[in-house]
């Protein structure tokens, strides 16, 4: 069988990162099947994944056979053009509409016979071709992976079936979730266990743009000492917290609040060689830095749900939608936490989330949160437990695909 998976990049790294995610994790699980990833953004790609190359390159290795293990390796396809093998999974250019149509055409669409479209991408204008107009005599099945959500139609959805422009293209929804009526989780083999807590390590701050100064006294209350009140003869807090700030969007506006709040200290017992500016990181070096983390300030679907799952007290920053939508998904995701906690520790997240998700200015929500970290951790490693509990999305999926083959055969 083969894999063909559509991803667009929309917000930086979040959805190749689920896309890449994927694929490596149906690779594993089933090695006999063909995966070929289309993306439109190589760039964004290489900064999560090494081992792409930035530029592709001349063809390395004249047209012959190569190994899965082999990576990376530039492949010449029949022309003179390229794709990218990368742990077995072939990578082609979304917008190289030569080289994929004559890739893709071949063997009546032998490469289309299964296709997941993440995210409603939608499909590249010469895949529209080969499905619709040059009438392909297989039957071809679309699985349309949606954007993780807490919300009721999540359920609804899942594995609900649509309608196409030809009988021969069938569509149907798969719905990545928080129950066992949703596809669940991609829970990859770094993610089977729970991480041990590490309750010394430093903050994660992951975010979208903003004005971030709360956050970062916040943060900095865990010193005991107040950043604007430190007693006579002390000259630097008794605890010096650590802050990682990841590459994106939301580094430097966070950095700026970190220079406003230092700058507007009353005295010089703070300094910002508490915050350590991170380098890019691929996925698995990505994965190992958040375990090690005391709290996780995140953004975005990839890392939301790793934090999900790794059990670490966390504040999601959902992406910023219009009439403030990202509150619907935000307050749906927490009622699926509730249970998990006791009332008065729930408020507390409650509160954090609600305010960094919101434009409105509240009272600072963010000392409580930090200063109430470890008696929040059993509520969510017990959250983490609980997602585990309804399997491993790609796992989930691949049964559905074979379930569709046997069907077909």
């Amino acid at each position: 069988m083969q894999i063909t998976v559509l991803c667009k990049v929309v917000d930086n790294f979040g959805d190749i990162g689920v896309a890449w995610r994927l694929c490596r994790r149906l690779a594993k699980i089933q090695s006999k099947y063909k995966i070929c990833l289309i993306v439109d953004d190589l760039e964004a790609f290489s900064k999560i994944e090494d081992r792409l190359p930035h530029h592709l390159a001349a063809p390395c290795n004249n047209g012959e056979d190569v190994n899965a293990g082999e990576s990376p390796v530039i492949a010449r396809s029949a022309a003179t053009k390229q794709s990218i093998i990368i742990d077995g999974i072939e990578i082609f250019p979304w917008n190289d509409e030569e080289l994929c149509h004559e890739v893709f055409s071949q063997n009546d669409g032998e490469k289309l016979s299964l296709i997941l479209e993440l995210f409603q991408c939608g499909r590249p204008d010469w895949m529209e071709r080969i499905l619709f107009e040059e009438k392909l005599k297989r039957t071809v099945q679309i699985i349309m992976i949606d954007y993780l959500t807490a919300e009721k139609y999540a359920e609804d959805f899942h594995c609900l079936q649509s309608l196409t422009r030809s009988a021969k293209v069938q569509k149907v929804n798969f719905m990545p979730g928080f129950t066992e009526r949703t596809g669940g989780l991609v829970i990859d083999e770094q993610w089977q266990e729970l991480p041990e807590w590490n309750k010394d390590g430093p903050v994660l701050i992951f975010t979208y743009e903003g004005d971030w100064t709360e956050l970062v006294e916040g943060v900095l209350s865990t010193a005991v000492v107040p950043v604007v009140e430190c007693p006579k003869g002390v000259s630097k807090p008794p605890f010096a917290p650590r802050i990682l700030v990841a590459q994106g969007r939301g580094k430097e506006s966070f950095m700026t609040a970190v220079r406003k709040v230092v700058e507007c200290s009353r005295s010089e017992c703070i300094e910002t060689n508490f915050v350590e500016e991170l380098p890019y990181l691929n996925q698995t070096e990505w994965d190992q830095m958040m375990k090690s983390c005391s709290a996780l300030v995140i953004r975005g679907e990839e890392s939301m749900s790793r934090a999900c799952l790794s059990g670490i007290p966390f504040i999601w920053h959902a992406y910023p939608q219009s009439d403030e939508y990202q509150l619907v998904k935000v307050k749906a995701l927490l009622e699926r936490m509730k249970v998990h906690f006791e009332e008065e520790d729930f408020e507390i997240i409650e509160k954090a989330w609600i305010a960094i998700n919101s434009p409105e200015k509240r009272s600072n929500p963010y000392a409580e949160f930090f200063a109430a970290i470890p008696r929040l951790v059993p509520g969510f490693q017990d959250f983490a437990a609980s997602l585990r509990k309804n399997g491993d999305l790609a796992a989930n999926l691949m049964t559905y695909i074979e379930k569709i083959a046997i069907i077909e055969q």
